[in-house]
């Protein structure tokens, strides 16, 4: 069974739930954003994309199994860099606020990479997050 689908809902949920610095984010998984044309430079995006879920299997005849979930945040602001600058560190604040979940063992930072060389107009930062869950 994979968990990439609903841990991306599940971090989608508890960004929006969590959020304290202004105005919300338009927060989405990136398959209904699969549409050609303009984007919507009048509001923040937080795009979620799941990557990789490695299974590991455990103990007497791999009864027990961890999956470990790799999604990334591609966060795209308009305004400045500034704005840019305070959504990151809430949603690193968010991330951070909850390393350990109902859903999930655990979350955490695996990387960062900034993209904003390569688009004019828009500030762009991906955030790349693993998550653990066993036995789903």
């Amino acid at each position: 069974m994979t968990l990439a689908y609903t841990m991306t809902e599940t971090i989608k949920d508890l960004i929006n739930n969590n959020w304290t610095s202004g105005a919300n984010p338009e927060i989405s998984a990136v398959w209904t954003r699969r549409s050609v044309g303009f984007i919507d430079d009048r509001r923040d995006q937080i795009i979620i994309t799941p990557k990789i879920e490695n299974i590991q299997y455990y103990s007497l005849y791999g009864r027990d199994h961890l999956h470990e979930i790799t999604l990334d945040l591609d966060i795209r602001t308009y305004q400045n860099m500034e704005r840019h600058s305070d959504i990151i560190d809430e949603v690193l604040r968010i991330i951070k606020a909850n390393i350990r979940g109902t859903n999930y063992i655990d979350l955490q930072v695996l990387n960062t990479l900034s993209r904003n060389e390569r688009v004019r107009n828009m500030f762009n930062q991906i955030i790349t997050i693993s998550l653990r869950v066993l036995n789903p």
